[in-house]
């Protein structure tokens, strides 16, 4: 039969015994050293300060198109067209805007048989 491995009495110790001998008692495992903390980085500096983004500007437009056979523009930002009565209808019009750079921005509600459009375009 194999021999047992002999293993320190610290049991008597505990409840009051002869304390165990040094030599029997296992040595505790070393504690390892603590690891300093990563080093940050400093945040990259840049050459320059970023450009603060330019705010368009915009053209705005409001076509009043009266019903006359078909929605045609009246008014144009408060004057009303030299024979208005002849012009083109609403999606001839709006198209005809649109080629100059226009972009439908709102429709207001029709009363009186009229209906308010908003235009808008970037300003060059």
């Amino acid at each position: 039969m194999a021999s047992r491995k002999e293993t320190p009495d610290v049991l008597s110790e505990i409840l009051g015994g002869e304390p165990a001998s040094p030599a029997q008692t296992p040595a505790a495992p070393p504690t390892p050293e603590p690891t300093p903390p990563p080093k940050r980085r400093a945040p990259a500096q840049r050459s320059r300060r970023p450009s603060k983004p330019k705010v368009q500007s915009w053209e705005v437009r409001e076509v009043v198109f009266r019903d006359y056979g078909g929605y045609r523009a009246r008014y144009v930002n408060g004057e009303e067209l030299e024979g208005w009565k002849d012009g083109p209808v609403i999606h001839e019009y709006l198209n005809r805007l649109g080629a100059e750079g226009w972009e439908l921005a709102g429709v207001g509600s029709r009363e009186n048989r009229e209906m308010p459009v908003y235009l808008k375009r970037i300003k060059a």
